[in-house]
Formats: structure tokens, sequence, C-alpha cells
């Protein structure tokens, strides 16, 4: 009984839509979704090989397209990952991808291949070029960037 009840106010608090488990989305689908609720946002796109970078930056075109190098042990990534987000829901018409170094030996040589160095590492690309590079976890510096090349 007492596992029931905790399992229910777990799933009552909303921890599924975390992942926890299936009673919260359970408990999405039941409820409908309002026509005004809020727009559908932005979204970065985790990449882990050479294949799925250049079908992205030839999705791209002309459009900007932006790069996060980061992994899983970075403080500096962690600290500015939440950023990221927030500028790939700010900015809809720029493409924003992440590598997590660490995720995969692909995603390690990938992130090697770019010649990356230091974490956390933005690479900004426009017509298969990349036009900018940014080392660190410099928030202004990125958000000014993406100002300066998304036209």
């Amino acid at each position: 009984m007492r596992g029931l009840v905790l399992l229910y106010a777990v799933g009552a608090a909303g921890f599924g839509a975390a992942g926890f488990g299936q009673a919260s989305s359970l408990r999405r689908v039941a409820q409908p979704q309002s026509p005004r609720s809020t727009p559908p946002r932005a979204v970065v796109i985790e990449i882990s090989s050479q294949e799925e970078f250049d079908k992205a930056l030839d999705g791209a075109g002309g459009s900007l397209l932006v790069v996060d190098y980061s992994t899983s042990w970075c403080g500096p990534c962690k600290i500015i990952a939440p950023k990221f987000d927030e500028l790939s829901e700010q900015y809809k018409n720029v493409a924003f991808l992440k590598v997590m170094g660490d995720s995969s030996p692909e995603a390690d040589k990938l992130m090697r291949s770019q010649g990356v160095r230091a974490l956390p590492s933005f690479h900004f690309w426009k017509d298969r070029k990349q036009v900018e590079s940014i080392s660190g976890a410099k928030a202004q510096a990125l958000q000014d960037a993406i100002e300066a090349h998304m036209n």
C-alpha cells in the first residue's frame, strides 16, 4: 500500500515528464491540449557522427547552424547548456546542434576532426563554411555571434 501511495505521489508531482515513469505521460495524454497552448519550441539536436553533421550542414543551406561541442563531465558545458537551449527557442530560424564528445567513439572522432581543443566550443556554419568559433561558456558572445551571422 505504501508503495502505491508513493507511486501516485511521484506521478502526481509530474516526475514522469522527466522520464521517470509512465503515470505522467498517461495523464498528459488524457488531458486535451488547448489550441492556445505554448507554441512548439525549437530543439537542440544531438548528433554523434560525421554523417549526421554533413546531413545537418546540407539541410541548413544558407541558414545559420550553431554546433555546441561539450562533454558530460565539463562544468562550464553544464552551465552554458540552459542558455544554449534558450537561444534555440529564441532564434527559430537558426539550427542548433550539440555534439557530446564523450557519448560515443564516433562523437569523439567528430569533435576531434573539427579541431575542438577547449570545452565548450561553439562553431558557427553558413553555406557549409565555418564563419566563427567561440571557446568557453560566454553567453553574451554566443548570442552576439548568432545575431551577427543569422542574416
